[in-house]
């Protein structure tokens, strides 16, 4: 669909630097300054229930998505406007309550809700819009990857997939390890944009490109792929998977490296790495951080994405989140 979009609106011009197809668009408001935008929806009853979460964590969340996509450019997220179409059932005080999710999340990044619009409809939703700003030198993209380069995470994967199935009721709790448990929907309910990590990332020349895995790495890892024209090789057997994660997909019945494959909302970051740099580059992440930069797998020649099992290759077949799939 993007593809058909990008065609429909024709290629940038002007002042813009990078259009439809990225995490976040970019501009130049003056020369040597560039600034990045993007617009995250989320929508009860597709993103999140009320059921499961507060309403201050569904505006947790709704922010979340789009620091994480300027995040995955390596910018500084500024300024954060809100469109909020409100149900009939939502009153002025659950308003507030989204807000102040939000805000409690703005907060800890130093980004300012500056204003947006409210509208009423059937189906509670936020449209969520950050402005953030970038050297032009650590500015990142999805398509700038090469074949040779290593494709790394900056976390485990499946912490909010555990989460998701555990306040579904997917998976019987009482089964898990209570602490697990804990971790696993406090991640669900508010997961944490890497914004610290996409600006150091951001500032590192090993780092060829990156975006951020919002619907999973199944879903995400191809659209990189495709991007950097190339194909993608994924080790399933060794593929990072939360503890969460693996305990979740044992007692659900399921293997946990594809639980880890399809759960988006982790918000972690994928970035394509200079094989040579990597181990570098992972120890000054952890120090500077303290947290893990992990090995996924290595971008070749070719296209598509390929997954090795034991030894043994096949195409993918996990799907993660899509807008138009039913």
């Amino acid at each position: 669909m993007v593809a058909a979009l990008r065609a429909a609106l024709g290629a940038p011009a002007g002042r813009v630097r990078l259009g439809i197809g990225d995490d976040a668009a970019v501009w130049s408001p003056a020369p040597g300054q560039l600034q990045v935008i993007t617009v995250d929806e989320c929508t009860e009853g597709i993103d999140f229930r009320r059921t499961t979460v507060s309403l201050e964590d569904a505006g947790w969340r709704a922010l979340a998505a789009s620091l994480s996509d300027a995040a995955a450019m390596g910018a500084r997220p500024l300024l954060a406007v809100v469109s909020l179409v409100i149900p009939g059932d939502l009153d002025e005080g659950g308003v507030v309550l989204l807000y102040q999710g939000m805000a409690e999340l703005a907060a800890r990044h130093r980004v300012q809700i500056v204003g947006g619009d409210l509208s009423r409809g059937e189906v509670l939703s936020l449209g969520v819009t950050v402005v953030g700003e970038v050297r032009p030198s650590n500015l990142k993209r999805r398509g700038d990857g090469r074949a040779g380069d290593v494709l790394a995470v900056s976390g485990p994967l499946g912490l909010c997939r555990a989460g998701l199935a555990i306040v579904e009721g997917e998976v019987d709790r009482e089964l898990l390890d209570p602490h697990l448990v804990e971790r696993a929907v406090a991640a669900y309910r508010r997961p944490e944009p890497r914004v610290a990590a996409g600006r150091f990332l951001g500032g590192s020349r090993s780092v060829r490109g990156m975006m951020d895995l919002s619907d999973g790495l199944a879903a995400d890892l191809p659209r990189l792929a495709a991007a950097c024209g190339a194909a993608a090789l994924i080790d399933a057997d060794t593929l990072p998977v939360d503890p969460a994660c693996r305990a979740v997909a044992q007692a659900m019945g399921a293997a946990p490296e594809d639980l880890a494959l399809e759960g988006g909302d982790d918000l972690e970051l994928l970035c394509t790495v200079q094989r040579r740099a990597f181990g570098y580059l992972a120890e000054r992440v952890r120090a500077r951080l303290g947290r893990p930069l992990l090995l996924v797998g290595r971008l070749e020649a070719g296209t598509g994405v390929v997954v090795s099992r034991g030894g043994v290759q096949h195409p993918l077949e996990v799907e993660g989140w899509e807008a138009l799939r039913r």
